[in-house]
């Protein structure tokens, strides 16, 4: 099995522990993170999450200008980088945690979350699902005759089935999940982060009803709407 260091896609956002709870949530809006990694004197020290601001900070009523420190997590579990992910596994199912700081030494090096192992497993099975979501939606018809260009027989061009075709998507494109009822909008999301280079599910989106951002593969009651080429490359 791969070490940690695969899997790690980005570098921990970390705050020093000084900062103020306002700019601490500030932060995690710019940097779009659920988590901050709280140091001193490059010593990792904390780690203060979205949901200890609101329920060890604002459901108690603490000043918005209050340290941080106030609220962090002292007793950081952190995992070695060197060790492979059957340990990280294991770390998460042990202990009921979804981030997982990984050091070299004493220096931090990243931050490996439960969302980072479920991104590697659907890269891992896409070659499997593709396929057999390609048999569910494409539709079933006889196989059209071969064309021929003089005595060869030439092989039709391959195409994707509409379903694939119409799921693949860019940064900026919106994801469209249609409701079961006309009496219920349709769910927005703008599309953040395309991980396979061919435009393939998943995504990371960010809602609109919610402004959460969340990693998604779409079901059949979901479409990409692509943005006119115009402004998708910033011209008028």
């Amino acid at each position: 099995m791969a070490d940690i260091r695969s899997t790690i896609v980005r570098r921990p956002v970390t705050v020093e522990r000084s900062t103020t709870v306002r700019d601490a949530a500030a932060q995690m809006e710019r940097q779009g993170v659920g988590a901050l990694l709280v140091m001193e004197n490059d010593r990792l020290v904390g780690i203060v999450t979205d949901r200890d601001i609101v329920l060890r900070g604002v459901a108690r009523g603490i000043p918005t200008d209050s340290r941080i420190d106030a609220l962090m997590t002292t007793e950081v579990i952190t995992v070695p980088s060197g060790v492979d992910l059957e340990r990280a596994y294991e770390i998460f199912r042990d202990h009921a945690i979804r981030r997982l700081p990984v050091v070299d030494g004493r220096r931090l090096v990243g931050l490996l979350s439960v969302d980072d192992l479920l991104i590697r497993t659907e890269h891992e099975m896409a070659e499997l699902v593709h396929p057999l979501a390609d048999e569910v939606f494409a539709p079933h018809r006889e196989a059209p005759p071969l064309a021929t260009t003089g005595e060869e027989p030439v092989e039709p061009a391959l195409e994707l089935p509409p379903r694939r075709r119409a799921m693949r998507a860019h940064p900026g494109d919106t994801l469209v999940v249609h409701r079961p009822t006309v009496t219920q909008p349709d769910r927005l999301g703008e599309i953040l982060e395309v991980r396979s280079p061919a435009g393939d599910p998943p995504f990371t989106v960010r809602w609109s009803d919610t402004g959460h951002v969340s990693f998604v593969y779409p079901g059949p009651d979901a479409e990409v709407r692509h943005p006119p080429e115009e402004a998708r490359s910033g011209t008028g």
